[in-house]
């Protein structure tokens, strides 16, 4: 340790021990008198004379104490101490101005590390695995012809690449991990009623590879994988909330799509899987039962672990000790142009090389940059708002210290120096910055569970050491800023004002006035860029919520529905046939129909080549016919409430052995058939093999979401389709459509015990999910927008009430003078509507760069959007008078008499 380490740990030491020297040296002194007064009284005195010429001799007892403690090296603990007890009686004594600092501070700081913990979970935070630098995603740019995906092109691969990279030297571990379902999720059982839980299926070594032990039991071996044993490791929340962290969880059932599987584990807490935005609640090894085929797909369509068509599988890598990612990646690249191909046509000539990337093992897997911008748009927003905080908790401290003067002086003329008035100051800053700073962080982690909620994001994103520090770095740079602001006025000619008279002393300076108007000015301006932001976002989400749908998805539930037992094509038709009919005769319910894709969940089935009556559609070649695919139930479009413009519906006709027939929308029949009139035609693969009659035209509408662009689509009936698993039920139904899943839970326990509704939700809210971005951050900024008015007018009416006051006397005189009250108050509110104006003309311009930044989070508007700024600089004027009411009011109303008695 250091030698001023161990120096501040003995005066530390010597700090807390003081009250005993203080005895000792008392003692000390005593004895000191005693031996002086015996040696008087053997010269002849008497004990009285002898103590009092002792005592005389001696010298001043109390400054001898006084020298003694300042001798000390615990003195500066103890004028520490000193000052924090008068700070905290300071702070007391004035409750308003704490309380309002404090919620200025915890507003500000708190909502900056909500924003911040969630940016640094989303952009920059690993994964909880062991040297996670080694550890990294796998990406590709494409996959070859012929190849069938999961749809998310850039992370799926054949269980052939798989096992093909097993044998690089480069890598120490490669690891697979497989959702259960599009939505990650799967039905399980733990008691009697069945639910859904996120769940993934894994390599062997997912456990050991990434480096994430468990709580209780094992992890995964390389034999589980390859006997697919039917084991399960669950998360520690999953634990906790399911088997409320018995010891004896270990051996017992779990049944995941119907199948036992036991639980060996509980994985390591704070480990919630690699998924990013799901949290996840149990892992199981790859499986080669029909059930759990990946991502929930029909066997019928092949196994991902023997069809190398299915690219299904996401791989991470940990490269071997001393590799670097680049060497790596040049291995894997070099054997990913061979085993792409295998099982599959040979790459053409001329083809383009896909090529692998590796992306480090952040906790969010993510190639999108929107939402990374639209976070750190955030972060300059709630920025500004920190800024107006401080600010304002500024102008209340050289407010309230403006009133300190006389104190200031007094203390001056009794000796105290500068440093002294200095560590004052910082004290009482630090003391209502670390107030501020407790209420803040509690305001953070609940601003943070709430920012996680509405993006939708499961993921732990609790503030994390990393955030615990920026915010303890803010907070000490606040102390820092708000101990020494005002330190100048404070001290400036303090010595003196104590002896002015008030008249002398509550005049402000030009310089002091213009320091505030400069503050309050630039708080206007940032509060206009806010408001002009919260403008444009929230007219962008009034715009996409007033979005034409083309369907009336008001009245809709719909949820998923995915039968455990069933293995062919015709059990499944029968399954969700009867379903459909038991469903029509629960109370109360319109219509019901189904969909193999739930209609604003942002999925669809991309096909390609068609032709058109045995030709060429509108003259295209097959290979430029692309078009969307969705399989649907009979009713499906009166359901949905599509208008029908030709044609019909689907309807219980149309059975498996009924000739097939399709329905296609506006889109398709202008690019494909070049008429309205499509009712009739007949489309057929290049082939020949499949064919379809259209008997119905709808409207254009929604699919995938809420912004998306019409493009071409055809629909086909589930039982004139291959084999499927699971359906989206859209049922329509009087009042709230949440109410009927109490009898609709009923019928499906009668038809499947082990079934639970998956994602269970209103048709509004699916769509309304598709644009849960844009609803994040347009409630965000409006939040924001407010916040920055209610500091501006905390601010500004603080600010005018503390000038009115200091010029009491001048008011006054004016009115004793003759000026009328109605003067008095246009004096004030000119005042304030000037500094709102200097305010606006500075922030108009920033605002249009802000607005500029903003233009590609817009949705039907532009950045110049007039209405957005006028609504600024309305807010900021009617704030700026709403500010100045009640100090003009004050103002007004003060006497004349009294207010020149008391000079």
């Amino acid at each position: 340790m250091s030698d001023s380490a161990l120096t501040f740990l003995a005066k530390l030491k010597a700090f807390f021990a003081q009250v005993r020297e203080d005895s000792l040296f008392d003692e000390e002194m005593s004895t000191h008198l005693e031996m002086l007064a015996e040696k008087y009284e053997r010269e002849g005195m008497c004990a009285k004379d002898a103590r009092r010429a002792a005592r005389r001799q001696f010298g001043n007892i109390a400054l001898l104490k006084q020298r003694q403690r300042e001798s000390r090296t615990t003195m500066f603990f103890a004028n520490v101490s000193r000052d924090l007890r008068y700070g905290v009686r300071q702070l007391i004594k004035t409750p308003v101005f704490t309380i309002v600092c404090v919620l200025t501070l915890a507003l500000g700081v708190g909502a900056n590390t909500a924003v911040f913990s969630v940016m640094h979970a989303v952009l920059e935070k690993m994964l909880p695995v062991r040297d996670a630098s080694q550890v990294f995603y796998v990406h590709t740019t494409n996959f070859p012809d012929g190849a069938w995906q999961t749809g998310d092109s850039d992370t799926s691969f054949s269980y052939a690449f798989y096992q093909a990279l097993h044998g690089l030297n480069g890598l120490q571990e490669v690891i697979t991990f497989i959702p259960m379902s599009n939505s990650g999720k799967a039905p399980i059982r733990v008691g009697t009623v069945p639910e859904e839980a996120a769940g993934d299926m894994v390599s062997g070594n997912y456990f050991h590879g990434l480096g994430v032990g468990t709580e209780l039991g094992r992890g995964f071996v390389a034999n589980d994988e390859t006997d697919h044993t039917q084991v399960t490791v669950i998360s520690e929340s999953f634990w906790s909330s399911h088997y409320q962290r018995s010891a004896d969880v270990i051996g017992k059932t779990l049944y995941i799509k119907s199948i036992p599987f036991t639980i060996v584990g509980v994985a390591k807490k704070g480990f919630e899987g690699t998924e990013g935005a799901l949290s996840l609640d149990f892992w199981i090894p790859l499986q080669s039962r029909p059930e759990f085929n990946a991502w929930g797909s029909s066997a019928e369509n092949g196994m991902y672990l023997t069809e190398p068509r299915l690219w299904t599988m996401r791989l991470m890598v940990r490269t071997a000790p001393g590799v670097s990612r680049e060497q790596a990646l040049a291995q894997m690249q070099t054997l990913f142009e061979h085993a792409a191909y295998i099982g599959l046509p040979e790459k053409k000539s001329g083809a383009p090389t896909y090529l692998l990337s590796l992306r480090e093992a952040k906790q969010f897997d993510n190639n999108d940059g929107s939402f990374a911008k639209a976070l750190k748009v955030l972060m300059a927003m709630v920025g500004m708002v920190l800024l107006i905080a401080m600010s304002n908790v500024v102008m209340l401290l050289m407010a309230r210290n403006a009133n300190r003067q006389r104190e200031f002086g007094v203390r001056f003329a009794l000796g105290a120096g500068r440093r002294e008035i200095a560590r004052q100051l910082l004290t009482e800053s630090i003391l209502l910055v670390a107030l501020g700073g407790v209420v803040a962080w509690g305001f953070a982690l609940v601003a943070t569970r709430a920012l996680g909620t509405w993006a939708r994001i499961e993921s732990n994103l609790q503030p994390d050491l990393k955030v615990l520090g920026l915010t303890l770095g803010v907070l000490v740079l606040l102390a820092i800023v708000f101990g020494l602001a005002p330190l100048r006025a404070a001290m400036s000619n303090a010595s003196q004002s104590s002896l002015r008279s008030a008249a002398t002393s509550s005049q402000i300076s030009s310089q002091k006035m213009r320091t505030g108007n400069a503050i309050i000015m630039t708080q206007v301006a940032m509060c206009v860029v806010l408001l002009v932001g919260a403008g444009l976002l929230l007219k962008t989400l009034r715009n996409l919520l007033n979005t034409p749908m083309g369907q009336k998805p008001e009245g809709l539930v719909v949820f998923g529905v995915r039968p455990q037992h069933i293995h062919t094509k015709e059990e499944g038709i029968t399954f969700f046939t009867t379903l459909q009919q038991r469903l029509r005769t629960i109370p109360g319910v319109v219509s019901v129909s189904m969909a193999s894709n739930r209609p604003g969940s942002g999925w669809s089935s991309n096909q390609g080549g068609l032709l058109l009556d045995g030709h060429n559609a509108n003259g295209l070649e097959p290979a430029q016919v692309t078009y969307r695919q969705n399989t649907v139930a009979a009713d499906y479009f009166h359901t949905m409430g599509v208008p029908i413009l030709d044609g019909r519906d689907f309807s219980d006709a149309d059975t498996a052995s009924a000739p097939s027939v399709a329905i296609v929308n506006e889109s398709f029949a202008k690019k494909y058939v070049g008429s309205p009139h499509v009712v009739g035609h007949v489309l057929s693969s290049p082939r020949g093999h499949t064919s379809q009659q259209i008997v119905g035209l709808v409207k254009d509408h929604k699919y995938t979401g809420i912004t998306e662009t019409a493009r071409p689509m055809m629909w086909t009936v589930f039982t004139q389709e291959r084999a499927t698993n699971q359906l989206h039920v859209e049922m329509r139904v009087p009042g709230d459509p949440m109410a009927i899943l109490p009898e609709v839970r009923k019928v499906a326990a009668q038809m499947d015990p082990d079934m639970p509704l998956l994602e269970p939700m209103t048709q509004v809210a699916v769509f309304e999910k598709s644009i849960s971005g844009p609803i994040l951050f347009a409630r965000l900024a409006g939040c924001f927008g407010v916040l920055a008015v209610v500091l501006i007018a905390t601010g500004l009416y603080g600010t005018l009430a503390y000038r009115m006051n200091r010029r009491s006397a001048e008011i006054g005189v004016r009115i004793a003078l003759g000026a009328q009250r109605s003067q008095v108050v246009w004096m004030v509110l000119r005042g304030s509507l000037l500094l709102c104006a200097g305010g606006v003309a500075i922030g108009i311009p920033l605002a249009i760069i802000a607005g500029r930044g903003l233009e590609s989070s817009l949705y039907g508007m532009k950045a110049l959007d007039v209405t957005s700024y006028l609504f600024a600089i309305l807010g900021v004027v009617l704030v700026a008078l709403l500010a100045s009411v009640v100090p003009a009011g004050r103002a007004a109303s003060v006497d004349p008499l009294r207010a020149l008695r008391t000079e």
